[in-house]
């Protein structure tokens, strides 16, 4: 009776529920995504971003071979074609420029915004078909803003290498639509279409090529054939009775394809980014388990303090009082939800398919030194979203003016938070010192927020948090060799040895290491130490270019000029633009009666100085051997009969 009295009022509309949906669908995107285009101003984040943008150019270009690069690459530890594609597109626009990378995912977050209304109108459809066509779209409407404006959606959208996140939601979401649509009504169990069918097999593929967290929706889809859709009773007991298995049955290429690619992200993931059981206890996973399942509905209902890594306390274990306070508040959820399970299916259902989305990041396979992250919240919370939209439908059919000022007031307060947190990742000195004020004991938000000082020329500064970093038990195999290069711009060898040390006691096998501390032991006039660690770098990998050229130069300075020439050209085999490598074989033809050949080398050398933005001084330099490599040259040729 409250909804018909609710939608009494809307019956006169001026246009059909159609058309005012798809306005509304409008809506929804300019608000989504203009709540979120103010990131464009935001800098890449020294959090991968660096990795995956700046050093990394495989992915610059729509070329064949960019293709080929984007489908087999498991670059970080991960693969997500569709997602190097993005990015791809957004560098032929715009180049490795911040401000294009935010832009886009402000767009895509704005549509799935628009997805999410859909969906929400779809569920709600079915379980109240009673309810007027207006009324449902608001319900919609209210579960896409509160999941497109709140705060725990800002790490996914504002930073360029979570986008995974965000593409997999835009093909994720439509396939369950699609599904609901499929299947119609309640209690449904006829013939289905298969082009619906396949499209989405087709969207789930895609939502995989962007992130494998999306391979539990063929299980979320089995939780929507109970409720909404009641093709399966609740009661296990009878899911594999005759009526019900071609339910099963049809899901049969759903779960194929999610088994291929959860072995696949294995694969992709490899050795060294799964943490092992030496490195991450059977007891420290299950007390993670209840922190990472209560994290994200307490964040979503106080959404404040949201850090970017939310690194393990001190000591965790199932003792810890974290892990001890999170499992009597998740007991307590899950006996609430027990105790309503058939007063509101609906949040029943909600909280198995939470379940189910965050289940592959809450530790049973963990990567990372995080215990929970808010981007994990972007597909998994979206079922929270969902019932708030189900909420509001229920409220405004009684009290519609209240029911709006309240949520729009919600609403509000979740832009002006989402606005705050977007600030704190303006750049990286910003995050990482926003990270600090929230746990001062993370190790890895000093480390971070060295790293980020020491780009920003605050050298002292980047020391101290290295320092605070390593002291707290950051185990990140860069901060030793980072420290020790900062040390070594300071001038401070003994204290960069120390740190290129440290590093190679506990990976032994660091090649960049090995080499580093060769340079450093050779700027304290070391030789023989330097030579050891430069041969060491060759022992594990002989092809390593600057091992080459910086053993060479070791030869050259004690006058053993015929074991520095093989060295040398070696090295310009592997890479023929060397500056350096190009600089000495130069002057070892020079030194040994070869003055055309230096004459060669040395202008290829300055060539390759001018490409790669050598300083003035250096090409002056340069210059000035060339001139008498010319001089050596001419004199040769005057002097030959």
């Amino acid at each position: 009776m409250a909804d018909a009295a609710a939608g009494k009022g809307l019956i006169d509309w001026p246009v059909s529920s159609r058309t005012t949906r798809r306005w509304l669908a409008w809506g929804v995107f300019t608000l989504a995504a203009a709540a979120f285009l103010s990131a464009i101003h935001n800098e890449f984040i020294n959090w991968d971003d660096e990795e995956n943008f700046v050093a990394n150019t495989r992915y610059c270009g729509l070329r064949w071979e960019n293709f080929a690069w984007f489908f087999t690459t498991t670059h970080m530890g991960h693969y997500q074609p569709l997602n190097w594609l993005s990015f791809a597109v957004d560098y032929t626009i715009g180049g490795v420029d911040p401000a294009r990378f935010h832009q886009t995912q402000a767009i895509l977050h704005g549509m799935v915004a628009v997805c999410v209304m859909f969906l929400t109108h779809r569920i709600l459809a079915l379980t109240s078909p009673e309810t007027h066509p207006i009324t449902l779209s608001l319900g919609g409407v209210a579960a896409a803003l509160f999941f497109a404006l709140h705060p725990l959606r800002v790490e996914s959208v504002v930073w360029p290498s979570a986008r995974t996140d965000v593409l997999a939601a835009l093909f994720l979401v439509p396939a369950v639509t699609l599904y609901l649509r499929a299947h119609g009504g309640q209690g449904e169990s006829g013939p289905v279409d298969p082009r619906r069918r396949w499209a989405v097999l087709g969207l789930f593929l895609l939502a995989l090529l962007c992130k494998e967290m999306a391979v539990t929706l063929p299980a979320v889809l089995l939780v929507l054939d109970i409720y909404p859709l009641r093709r399966m009773p609740p009661s296990p007991r009878t899911w594999l009775a005759r009526p019900y298995r071609r339910v099963w049955l049809e899901k049969i290429p759903l779960f194929l394809i999610a088994a291929v690619a959860a072995a696949n992200a294995f694969l992709a993931a490899g050795h060294l980014n799964v943490a092992t059981l030496e490195a991450h206890s059977w007891t420290k996973r299950l007390a993670q388990l209840p922190v990472a399942l209560v994290y994200y509905p307490f964040k979503t209902l106080l959404p404040f303090n949201l850090s970017p890594l939310n690194e393990f306390p001190l000591r965790f274990g199932l003792v810890h009082p974290l892990a001890v306070k999170s499992a009597v508040a998740l007991a307590v959820l899950v006996a609430a939800v027990l105790l309503l399970r058939k007063r509101a299916p609906g949040l029943a259902a909600a909280a198995v398919c939470y379940l189910l989305l965050i289940a592959p990041v809450c530790g049973l396979t963990q990567r990372g030194p995080q215990i929970t992250a808010d981007r994990y919240s972007y597909l998994a919370c979206l079922p929270w979203a969902i019932l708030i939209g189900s909420g509001f439908r229920q409220w405004f059919a009684r009290r519609r003016w209240t029911a709006t000022l309240c949520a729009s007031t919600i609403l509000a307060c979740l832009v002006a938070l989402t606005q705050r947190q977007i600030g704190h990742w303006q750049n990286s000195v910003a995050l990482w010192e926003h990270a600090v004020s929230i746990d001062g004991t993370s190790g890895g938000a000093h480390a971070n927020l060295g790293h980020a000082y020491e780009w920003t020329g605050r050298s002292e500064d980047a020391v101290r948090e290295y320092r605070l970093g390593l002291a707290l038990g950051w185990d990140h195999p860069s901060v030793h060799r980072n420290l020790a290069a900062l040390y070594n711009r300071l001038y401070r060898n003994e204290d960069a040895v120390e740190q290129y040390l440290a590093d190679l006691a506990k990976y032994p096998n660091q090649l960049e290491s090995h080499y580093y501390l060769g340079v450093t032991y050779e700027r304290m006039g070391e030789a023989q130490k330097a030579s050891d660690c430069y041969r060491r770098a060759l022992e594990i990998n002989p092809d390593y270019q600057n091992a080459h050229v910086a053993l060479a130069r070791l030869f050259l300075a004690h006058g053993f000029v015929k074991e520095a020439e093989p060295r040398l050209r070696r090295a310009l085999e592997l890479g023929p633009r060397h500056v350096e490598a190009l600089e000495l074989l130069a002057a070892v033809c020079a030194g040994t009666g070869r003055p055309q050949e230096a004459l060669d080398l040395q202008d290829r050398c300055i060539e390759n100085a001018r490409r790669g933005h050598a300083s003035h001084y250096v090409i002056e330099r340069l210059r000035s051997n060339r001139a008498q490599y010319a001089i050596d040259a001419a004199t040769t040729q005057r002097s030959s009969p």
